[in-house]
């Protein structure tokens, strides 16, 4: 063997045992445990740079609701929340008629159903019972149900007052309450309806709104996250998971 290939292997031998990496690299992805924070379900996800950690229930979740939850929607999109698994059938305007009319609503797979209706129409509260009760025992069976406080409004909106809002939200509470006494199982197989307060939580912390009426962008994402951190299905939040992802 001449002297210069002797150095030349020598040489060789020198770099990989100092810098393998440096003559060969492996081009494989490598998945490497992440230490996940302890974050409530439906939390908005932490995006820093190309990392995003999102949270994925087992139940689908679907928000029906009016203009205030088509806002809600559009906002959460534009915070760059992760929406896997969520569903939102809304209108602007919309009540108890349209509900009611609403065909793909009376055959849907097993799924939280969240609902945020009222503030254009306080006078049909007997008529949303009526029908919650009668979609809960047949095509809701399957579905845990949530039902969201009409949530308050201020100046210079004049069309309804908390006044009103607040009655409507007293009644729907106290029939959610009898509803579930009357209905309850013993076997454990029947879905309680629930109901979720954000009405209270706003008039505690505030909110900001233009109109009076519809909120902004950062007062639709508090009453997001709040609304999916009071989910309390095992299925739907305790037993889905946590996801870090990493674009390249």
């Amino acid at each position: 063997m001449t002297k210069i290939k002797k150095i030349t292997l020598i040489l060789i031998f020198l770099l990989l045992t100092l810098n393998p990496s440096a003559a060969f690299r492996d081009e494989r992805d490598h998945t490497h445990p992440v230490e996940m924070p302890n974050l409530p379900a439906g939390s908005v996800p932490t995006i820093a740079g190309n990392h995003r950690l999102s949270f994925t229930p087992n139940y689908p979740i679907l928000f029906v609701g009016d203009s205030r939850t088509v806002g809600m929607q559009q906002s959460v999109t534009s915070y760059g929340c992760y929406l896997n698994n969520q569903t939102f059938l809304a209108e602007i305007g919309k009540g108890y008629h349209w509900l009611s009319r609403q065909t793909a609503l009376t055959d849907i797979p097993p799924s939280i159903i969240i609902i945020n209706l009222g503030v254009n129409d306080l006078g049909n509260l007997y008529r949303y019972q009526a029908l919650y009760e009668t979609y809960a025992k047949t095509c809701w069976a399957g579905c845990p149900i949530y039902i969201v406080s009409v949530n308050p409004c201020s100046s210079p909106c004049t069309s309804v007052s908390n006044q009103q809002i607040a009655a409507f939200n007293t009644a729907m509470q106290e029939w959610i309450k009898a509803y579930n006494q009357e209905n309850a199982s013993s076997n454990g197989e029947t879905f309680p309806i629930r109901y979720i307060d954000s009405y209270q939580m706003l008039m505690t912390e505030g909110f900001s709104s233009a109109d009076g009426l519809h909120y902004s962008a950062s007062t639709y994402l508090r009453i997001y996250t709040y609304i999916l951190d009071q989910i309390e299905e095992e299925n739907g939040d305790g037993n889905g998971t946590y996801t870090y992802t990493e674009s390249r």
